[in-house]
């Protein structure tokens, strides 16, 4: 089955009218370093267009003060060091009750340093939780039904440890005995997307080949965190992203052609979230 604008009728949540801040979502960005760190931003504020309350980006203060005065709607916490390391742990523990859901792995870079210290961060966070990029490995493969994992065909080749199958029956059967294997949900992003978790499968198709430059796999996967903050379930927010992130695509391909950029995709985001409110 398809993901179609009545299936986003139907399971995105409404907003209530008399909520106050931080009831409609509160995101934790763990990424960046010193040598990516525009990707966190586009996760970031990925996050925030998709009507998450507040975002806070966890990041090295290498670059942590010029983000935070180039984007003054990102509450940005830094700490000691050019890339993820123990320093972030206490911070890590101050914003853990400060918020409802978690991305890591964008912008890290795979140093077995960072990936050490990410793994920690993950066995400690027991919440609704996005795993992409740079930590979609095999050693940092952990089994919750709060997980959701957002490879594309290489990072699910080196999740599973096989290649991924051409062959669309043999793709889905891998999917879904990942997802199980893992009590988690997978979306593999492709054409088309496909998500299982392990029980149920969907597909999404709402996309462009614009949608190959670099970034959109981040603002799809801050879509699909901001949803779990709100409290949808991963697999609920894993078909409504991969909707509304194909949707934006297709709104920004339309003003700019092949030359759209996965900045423009965000600014689209409000006019696809607006059809569902």
């Amino acid at each position: 089955m398809y993901v179609t604008r009545g299936f986003i009728k139907t399971h995105l949540r409404k907003r209530l009218i008399i909520s106050h801040k931080g009831q409609n979502g509160r995101v934790l960005v763990v990424g960046g370093s010193r040598l990516y760190f525009g990707s966190p931003v586009l996760v970031s504020l990925a996050a925030f267009r998709t009507g998450a309350d507040l975002v806070y980006l966890l990041t090295p203060e290498y670059i942590s003060k010029s983000i935070a005065s180039q984007h003054p709607d990102l509450i940005v916490w830094g700490y000691g060091g050019e890339y993820l390391n123990e320093n972030a742990l206490p911070v890590f523990e101050e914003l853990r009750n400060k918020t409802d859901a978690m991305i890591i792995g964008n912008g890290l870079t795979k140093q077995p340093s960072v990936l050490k210290v990410a793994s920690e961060l993950i066995k400690k966070w027991n919440k609704s939780l996005v795993v992409d990029a740079d930590c979609i490995q095999p050693d940092l493969k952990t089994s919750s039904k709060q997980i959701l994992y957002t490879p594309h065909a290489a990072e699910f080749s080196r999740l599973t440890g096989v290649k991924t199958p051409s062959n669309m029956r043999d793709k889905i059967k891998l999917i879904e005995k990942t997802a199980r294997e893992l009590s988690a949900t997978i979306l593999l992003k492709g054409v088309p997307d496909i998500i299982s978790d392990g029980d149920k499968l969907m597909f999404n198709n709402i996309h462009n080949a614009g949608m190959t430059v670099g970034g959109t796999g981040d603002t799809l996967a801050g879509i699909a965190c901001a949803l779990l903050s709100q409290k949808h379930t991963p697999f609920e927010s894993a078909c409504i992203a991969a909707y509304i992130n194909g949707a934006a695509g297709n709104l920004a391909m339309r003003k700019y052609g092949y030359s759209l950029i996965a900045s423009d995709l965000i600014n689209e985001v409000p006019s696809i979230m607006k059809q569902f409110q």
